[in-house]
């Protein structure tokens, strides 16, 4: 059985969840949210500020680093927004990152920006 998964795992691609608790070494985004305090219903936008040499492919919004939401990469975009209406579990601490994608497919992940608190009021 041990055998078995030490040679399923490799061969098992990087998910977007891995990111938001294991990030990588490609330089943290940028990320800033419209508000640090909302109430039950509101609407809080939060965007992601990438700024890399090759594009990145996949942007990851975390929430206490666990996957809230994800976004396809494009060539031409350096700020990747999400809007979140605030629920009962809102309050906590936000992120995101990124991931670029080589030429041979080779997936690559950045560091999770620092985070920002969100509150419920």
């Amino acid at each position: 059985m041990i055998l078995f998964l030490c040679i399923l795992l490799p061969a098992l691609s990087p998910s977007s969840q891995e990111i938001c608790s294991a990030p990588g070494a490609l330089p943290a985004p940028d990320l800033y949210l419209s508000q640090t305090s909302a109430q039950l219903g509101n609407s809080v936008q939060l965007q992601c500020s990438v700024i890399s040499q090759d594009p990145a492919t996949r942007i990851i919004f975390c929430k206490d680093r666990e996957e809230i939401s994800f976004q396809k990469g494009s060539e031409n975009k350096v700020i990747y927004s999400y809007n979140h209406t605030v629920s009962s579990g809102s309050s906590g601490n936000y992120a995101c990152g990124y991931e670029i994608k080589d030429s041979d497919k080779r997936v690559t992940k950045s560091q999770l920006s620092p985070a920002k608190h969100l509150n419920m009021t």
